[in-house]
């Protein structure tokens, strides 16, 4: 991660408060003005509350050479600071005179800035000044109650940096403390009320990671791994002007160092801490430059209301605070010249005796050995049908002088085989005894037909058994398993025959995570708990495209949880199903842009052609039946156009793996796939736009509370026909506007413990939203939005009951239809919080099924009327009314599991097909990507997150790439990865394939190895 040095001293305004009473208002600090020479002075230790000033003296010529205050009471005393010299003015006070406001002016001086100009009022209106005024200049007046008392700054023959230590007119005594009877603490027992703050807090880890806050430009930096809980932080220094170029974080103990991040420009303005004190939030305004989000403005505040601040504010804001227990420790986020996106690490104010976390990683149990071959054939991997305790019973050998195939057998935990090549040459098998597994590879490879192929293949077990199978060649290797490890299973490149063979080698006696296994510590008193894994449907798309839901912006410009700003409302952040950003719509993975807004193009030509050749038909149409032929004819026109879309776009999306294009032909011609149709061609044809709509399938949720009613596998998960939940196959019926209130109530008047949270639930969520706005009656309905969406019922309440209940219906369900029904639950109460957001009351859920089966019905007919419409406007129609779709939610803390089965890793493509990893829920909160090449060529992958370029990481033909940044900056949205590589006449392009998965929030760090294999495609 890069992390930009700040080379510059810092120093300048500095807000603070001094403690030398055990009353912390007793002494206050102003800003301070200057720069960042001379050496560091202060009067902080010798002022007191009730101290009596006699005079003040200024040496001045054309800057401020020095100052001196005399102190006649309680202890006489002279604060003397700067050089001599100059002429020197004196104001003399009387009895009952105070020194109330000092005016600083500053400028330049040999590349140093200087003070050039002081004035000091009294409360009696009498002043003394001196110097030479310039441009720069601010006024400090003592807060009511208090009058100069002494300064603060940086000196040496003259003024470089000059504050003022307000002190209070009056001295305070403190009323005596009186014991009451009971309330003596044991010796041995500190009492609560004398503690240091934080010490009453039991925190359970060193540091904690807050939101982030700009935009996905300039290079990475991280503090986390440098900051220690119980550190003592120094001051910290604002690098500001129109924006905040940089900033710099001054750590005293338990080792000095300075955390530095961005840009030199601009004033400096310093914040200085005292004894006890901590900065405890932040405040940042974010903005355009130049078509980059920067950090404009930066506000920090302290345990004692002290604040230091930079910059222009602007409308979009957002605020954090520390956990009870931390303060600031560090940062992270991006820079370059200046701050381009930012947060805060918390660090716990004492000090922790935190185990080091040792992140999951996957190489523990998983290790992959090279691939010997070439890069012909298409990519395979078994990594996401391995289990680790798996037993291996055969393997099969297809070969001739070549390897043409080869399987492996799988006894247990069930049934499976993985295999890989064509049928062709002889088979030869080896079956394993209890106890026995394959220990190492040999494997031979040559030219044939100029392809690189795998002639000879050679297995040994651990009992000294083998198989082999080819003709052998010079070029050979030999891989053997590492100590502990088996082969379990195979990646490389295959179609006829074997074109490239690498090994999966897992640890014997390793243990999967499964769904059902207990979380620790659980994640619910009552129910059944299990894993919350983000399951397989979640990231299934249903339509062709979905256009991205708008809503208003909250108070400061700040947009709810999923969505993001989009200058003038917030709109929703691509889902899992929908990852890749088109504009205003949201399409599906491996889908392209310029794809998507060609076939728009070519719904349009459809159309001007059928309405250019209209004058032939015009009379024929006229006269409907008569004109059979005439409609066949255009209908001919518009299949011909179609068909070339759909093939496009189904080898886009799908890229079904097969070395024949029939199989692509029937795929295309048989599967529905559905083509957008723009919003400007519609209003263009005088259309109206419909809401949303699916094509020839089961209808999907939209964004009003539209469920999906398809089952996986044809599963109908009854468990009686009184507790039966209405979910559909794909051939049934829907049941009108009551089936989504039957599947939710179904659960609810259940005999179970699922049953009772769910109403449990369904009580809380009217309750917490409605709550929300009674506290706030006169707040808007978008300001009542962010907050909701942030709230506790909605990032962890929804998500663990509905995940619970999916842990019941597991026992008779298959795990497809169960995470279905999970999901369909989680988008219900979805639709409940939203109506109670828009309309403070819910029909608790029966406008969900509602507006599907009416969503179903008007697309059929569309569908129909496309059939005889030559001109292809009805068509055009059918293609608009596609889905509004929200962003991912409803997901909660994610537990512990494989990147496939907990984060739903998903690749398309041959580009990371292979790629593995791990996800745990305590961590570091590092997201760790390591690439891994097998590519002939240098490409470029680029990380998305939430539909924003995040960065673009350059991966060399054969070699690996690290690449890390905080699972803060990436929670709760989705991440997509594609590659940009050489193509035809050298031109890059992005084809090829992708991956995707959720990065979800952590409030325990959480951590993320990935393995992305980047292979030829």
């Amino acid at each position: 991660m890069a992390i930009q040095a700040i080379h510059a001293v810092t120093y300048f305004v500095v807000l603070n408060v001094f403690f030398v009473s055990s009353d912390m208002s007793d002494i206050q600090l102003s800003e301070s003005f200057g720069g960042p020479h001379g050496d560091d002075f202060s009067d902080e230790n010798d002022v007191s509350a009730g101290q009596i000033i006699g005079s003040i003296t200024l040496h001045v010529g054309e800057r401020c050479h020095g100052l001196e205050l005399q102190v006649t009471a309680p202890v006489a005393q002279t604060f003397t600071h700067g050089g001599p010299g100059g002429d020197l003015n004196t104001l003399t006070l009387n009895a009952g005179e105070y020194i109330t406001s000092m005016e600083a002016q500053w400028d330049k001086h040999d590349g140093h800035t200087r003070i050039f100009y002081l004035n000091f009022g009294t409360n009696t209106g009498k002043s003394v000044s001196g110097g030479s005024m310039t441009d720069s200049k601010s006024t400090v007046t003592a807060p009511e109650g208090f009058q100069l008392g002494g300064f603060f700054g940086r000196q040496g023959d003259e003024l470089d940096l000059l504050g003022a230590i307000w002190t209070r007119i009056e001295a305070v005594t403190p009323a005596p403390v009186v014991d009451l009877p009971g309330t003596v603490a044991p010796a041995d027992v500190q009492d609560p009320a004398t503690k240091p703050p934080g010490s009453t807090t039991v925190t359970k880890r060193a540091t904690q990671l807050s939101g982030s806050f700009g935009g996905p430009h300039g290079d990475q930096f991280s503090d986390l791994s440098s900051v220690k809980s119980g550190q003592k932080v120094k001051s910290l220094t604002l690098h500001v002007g129109d924006r905040c170029h940089g900033l710099e974080l001054q750590i005293a103990e338990p080792v000095a160092k300075s955390f530095a991040h961005g840009g030199e420009g601009g004033n400096y303005k310093t914040l200085t801490l005292r004894e006890g004190e901590y900065i405890t939030s932040m405040e940042a305004h974010r903005g355009k430059k130049d078509d980059h989000t920067r950090i404009f403005y930066l506000s920090f505040g302290t345990n004692f209301g002290i604040k230091v601040s930079g910059g222009t504010k602007t409308d979009t804001m957002s605020i954090v605070s520390a956990p009870e227990g931390y303060q600031l420790g560090g940062f992270f986020g991006r820079d370059g010249d200046e701050i381009d996106l930012i947060g805060v690490v918390w660090s716990s104010i004492e000090v922790v005796d935190e185990v080091p976390v040792s992140a999951l990683s996957a190489d523990e149990d998983i290790q992959l050995s090279d691939v010997f071959g070439g890069p012909h054939g298409i990519a395979f991997s078994d990594i996401n049908s391995i289990k680790l305790s798996q037993t291996v019973s055969t393997i099969t050998l297809r070969t001739g002088d070549r390897c043409h195939g080869i399987s492996l057998g799988i006894s247990s935990p069930k049934d499976a085989m993985f295999s890989h090549g064509g049928n062709g040459g002889e088979e030869h098998t080896l079956t394993l005894a209890p106890g026995e597994y394959i220990t190492s590879m040999e494997a031979h490879w040559g030219k044939k037909n100029d392809h690189t192929r795998i002639f000879h293949l050679n297995f040994t077990t651990n009992a000294g058994h083998s198989i082999s199978g080819g003709g052998t060649t010079d070029d050979k290797m030999v891989v053997t398993a590492p100590e502990g490890f088996q082969l379990s299973g195979f990646h490389g490149r295959s179609e006829s025959e074997i074109d490239q063979l690498g090994v999966i080698w897992t640890r014997i006696g390793a243990k999967d995570l499964e769904l059902t296994d207990m979380p620790v510590g659980g994640n619910d008193t009552t129910g059944i708990s299990i894993r919350n894994w983000v399951g397989p449907n979640v990231a299934s798309p249903s339509d062709t495209a979905c256009y991205r839901k708008s809503v208003g912006f909250g108070s400061g410009s700040v947009c709810p949880l999923g969505y993001g700003n989009d200058g003038d409302d917030c709109l929703a952040e691509c889902p899992l199903s929908y990852p890749v950003r088109c504009y205003a719509e949201c399409i599906p993975q491996n889908d392209d842009c310029a794809l998507e807004i060609m076939t728009k193009i070519g719904s349009v030509v459809v159309v001007a052609f059928n309405l250019a050749t209209a004058n032939v038909f015009g009379e024929m149409l006229a006269l409907a039946k008569a004109t059979t032929q005439a409609i066949k004819c255009a209908a001919n026109i518009v299949s011909a156009v179609r068909s070339l879309i759909y093939f496009l776009r189904y080898q886009q999306t799908t890229a079904p793996q097969g070395d024949t294009e029939q199989l692509l032909v029937v795929a295309y011609q048989s599967d529905v796939v559905l083509i957008d149709l723009p919003v400007a061609v519609c209003v263009c044809f005088g259309l109206p736009v419909p809401k949303k709509t699916k094509y020839a399938k089961i209808v999907l949720a939209t964004v009003e509370g539209i469920v999906k009613q398809a089952i996986t596998n044809g599963d109908k998960i009854l468990s009686s026909g009184e507790n039966a939940l209405n979910l559909l196959t794909g051939s049934g019926a829907i049941n009108s506007s009551s089936t989504t209130v039957d599947e939710l109530q179904g659960l609810i008047d259940k005999n179970s413990s699922c049953g009772w949270e769910l109403k449990r639930l369904t009580d809380r969520v009217v309750y917490t939203v409605n709550d929300v706005r009674n506290n706030t009656p006169d707040a808007a309905v978008n300001d009542i939005r962010v907050t909701v969406y942030s709230s506790t019922i909605v990032l962890n309440d929804i998500p663990r009951v509905t995940n619970n209940c999916m842990g019941e219906l597991l026992a008779s369900k298959t795990m497809s239809a169960a995470y279905e029904t999970r999901d369909l639950l989680r988008k219900t109460f979805g639709v409940i919080v939203d109506q109670l957001i828009e309309k403070a009351s819910t029909d608790m859920g029966a406008s969900v099924a509602e507006d599907e089966y009416m969503l179903e019905i008007s697309n059929m007919g569309l569908v129909a009327l496309s059939a005889v419409d030559p001109t292809g406007i009805a068509y055009m129609a059918s293609q608009f009314v596609q889905p509004t779709c929200g962003p991912t939610a409803y997901l909660g803390e994610i537990d512990d599991g494989t990147l496939y089965d907990a984060l739903s890793l998903t690749t398309v493509d041959e580009a990371f097909e292979g790629s593995y990893g791990s996800w745990t829920k305590v961590g570091d909160g590092v997201v760790r990507l390591i690439f891994k090449s097998t590519d002939t060529e240098d490409v470029t992958v680029v990380v998305h997150s939430g539909g924003d370029d995040n960065a673009k990481v350059d991966v060399g033909a054969g070699e690996t790439v690290i690449w890390e940044f905080t699972i803060s900056e990436l929670h709760d949205k989705n991440m997509y990865l594609d590659r940009w590589r050489p193509g035809l006449f050298g031109l890059p392009g992005s084809g090829g394939g992708s991956l995707l998965l959720w990065i979800p929030r952590a409030s325990e760090g959480g951590h993320i190895t990935m393995y992305v294999r980047i292979n030829v495609s």
